[in-house]
């Protein structure tokens, strides 16, 4: 099995897959909105599939043992947004291939209140939390992509990857 290490979410190492921002960090919200103050409109835009309705969806993770990926899941042509509410998380993502190899998979340390933006084609799977037992995570998807646009792969025990370390809000 090989392992990964949980890495700090930043621009420079989660930028090919999408984008991030502290929904809870006014001075960054107020760099991206029209409005100054009370309400920052239009911060992170989402392309969904078109004729597709943008819905919300909430996933409850619980801690585990080990934070092993089993299972891959991508997007063909939307986006997906993930806020985790309660606790911090981690996520992994991956560039997509045809083969849903794991070679390009990376961990990242998402605290709680940040909103992360997956691209189309990125690899990517269930949320481990850190330091909580479970944690609500908001999923945005257009309606019924789990239906019509969901490629996945279950992995052999063989090819599963353990995220090998829970990282310290400071640690990192």
């Amino acid at each position: 099995m090989r392992e990964i290490q949980v890495q700090k979410l930043t621009k420079d190492n989660f930028g090919k897959y999408g984008e991030f921002l502290d929904l809870l960090d006014e001075s960054e919200l107020k760099k991206k909105s029209i409005f100054q103050e009370g309400f920052f409109a239009d911060v992170v835009a989402l392309e969904f599939n078109q004729g597709n309705q943008p819905t919300v969806s909430v996933c409850h993770v619980k801690k585990q043992s080990d934070n092993i990926i089993s299972f891959l899941e991508a997007h063909q042509y939307t986006c997906e947004g993930l806020l985790p509410l309660d606790g911090d998380v981690i996520i992994f993502v991956g560039i997509m291939d045809r083969d849903f190899r794991t070679e390009s998979i990376e961990a990242f340390y998402v605290p709680k209140g940040t909103f992360v933006k997956l691209n189309p084609l990125i690899v990517h799977g269930t949320q481990y939390p850190v330091d909580k037992e479970d944690v609500h995570i908001v999923c945005m998807l257009p309606g019924r992509t789990f239906k019509n646009d969901m490629l996945s792969r279950k992995l052999e025990t063989e090819e599963q990857i353990r995220i090998t370390r829970e990282c310290v809000k400071n640690e990192i």
